[in-house]
């Protein structure tokens, strides 16, 4: 399929360079810091669950694939800051990943990289502990041989449950946990990793990106040979329609793929993605929570979708040349989407919340975390201040 031909329609909006303001960034940064240290109490021996209930995080152990982000918040609130109070609790989180790779709590599925990129990858590089480094490298292992597809080419989004059906599927969240394929085989020298990721990044390009630059968020395979079948949905508003947190694993996934491979492909399927996704944002600049309802006044938004693109964007402006003309249109259109997010999603709406941003929704269809806080979306939103305030900075994934 010929990728890079997705116009971006009404280009005027992102065409002119534009800014956040430095002050803004900071303050923006220093309320989600303070937010983070004033509650260290409630989360220095806990783990919030997937998402808020009346903006409230339930407590939990370190069992869901949001765990990682969790971690991974105080890594890099450690970084921006240099405040060791925030080391001190993603440190006293660590020793829980080991104790969750020994009993494989919750592992047997395709969100192993979301749960040790940003905490044990995150501490290795930012304390260069080798027990960080091997406890990732075990876990990389494991997650090769239990849970990618030889056959088909992807990682099985579930490789133990019982609906063989329901396994045998690759989805675009993946995108996203295939760099701890790429990380691992560069430190370990295993190519046969590397090749892993690089099929996973092939096959969703090839069958769960579609003509328009919009992404099925699953793709079925038959049980048996691993053939392709069929696109369809979890979390999307229908098969066919575009969901909008899903798209942005995308936006995001592909710019680290082409960090690691340099596979030039990738540089116009990204385009494709991330101009399908500028079409559909509305005036105020956050995404709804799916794309198909772009337009709508009534349908509730993710803010988590508007910050994992902003990463995204800013993740392939470092690899692009300045005479890219989508890079120029990246770098807009990513601060006019924080900047919508610090105006929109984290200012008084007259009760507490837990999150450092809202207006998150977690899975409509399953009437879970409908505008609400998520953990993800914070991390994503802290990730994205971060690329912002230092440009330099090398990330985790």
């Amino acid at each position: 399929m010929i990728r890079g031909n997705i116009a971006l329609e009404r280009a005027e909006r992102f065409e002119t360079p534009y800014e956040i303001s430095k002050n803004k960034l900071m303050e923006a940064a220093q309320k989600a810091l303070d937010k983070l240290e004033r509650d260290i109490p409630k989360w220095e021996n806990n783990f919030a669950l997937d998402y808020s209930i009346n903006f409230k995080y339930p407590q939990g152990i370190n069992n869901h694939w949001e765990c990682g982000m969790h971690t991974g918040l105080y890594w890099l609130a450690y970084e921006m800051s240099g405040n060791k109070k925030f080391r001190n609790v993603a440190e006293k989180h660590m020793p829980t990943y080991r104790e969750r790779f020994d009993k494989k709590v919750e592992l047997n599925d395709h969100d192993v990289g979301f749960v040790y990129i940003p905490s044990c990858i995150a501490a290795y590089k930012i304390t260069g502990e080798e027990k960080y480094r091997q406890l990732a490298l075990d876990v990389a292992d494991y997650y090769y041989h239990a849970g990618y597809s030889k056959k088909g080419g992807f990682i099985l989004r579930d490789w133990d449950c019982e609906d063989m059906v329901g396994a045998c599927r690759t989805m675009m969240d993946t995108l996203m946990n295939a760099p701890f394929l790429f990380w691992a085989g560069i430190e370990s020298g295993k190519q046969e990793y590397i090749d892993a990721a690089l099929s996973q990044n092939r096959t969703t390009e090839k069958y769960l990106i579609r003509k328009d630059g919009s992404s099925y968020h699953h793709y079925q395979f038959d049980v048996e040979t691993h053939k392709p079948l069929y696109g369809l949905t979890w979390q999307g508003a229908s098969n066919e329609s575009c969901w909008s947190r899903g798209h942005a694993w995308g936006v995001y996934g592909f710019p680290i793929a082409y960090g690691y491979s340099k596979e030039e492909y990738l540089i116009n399927l990204h385009r494709d993605v991330t101009y399908y996704m500028l079409n559909k944002l509305p005036e105020d600049f956050i995404p709804h929570w799916d794309y198909i309802y772009a337009g709508s006044n009534e349908q509730p938004r993710d803010s988590s979708a508007g910050a994992i693109s902003v990463c995204g964007m800013r993740e392939m402006c470092r690899h692009l040349s300045d005479d890219e003309p989508q890079k120029k249109i990246f770098e807009s259109a990513s601060a006019k989407m924080l900047e919508a997010i610090i105006d929109n999603c984290t200012g008084d709406i007259g009760k507490e919340y837990d999150g450092l941003i809202y207006h998150v929704t977690h899975a409509l269809p399953q009437g879970l975390g409908i505008d609400e806080c998520a953990i993800y979306g914070d991390y994503f939103y802290l990730e994205a201040l971060m690329r912002f305030i230092n440009p330099t900075w090398k990330g985790y994934w």
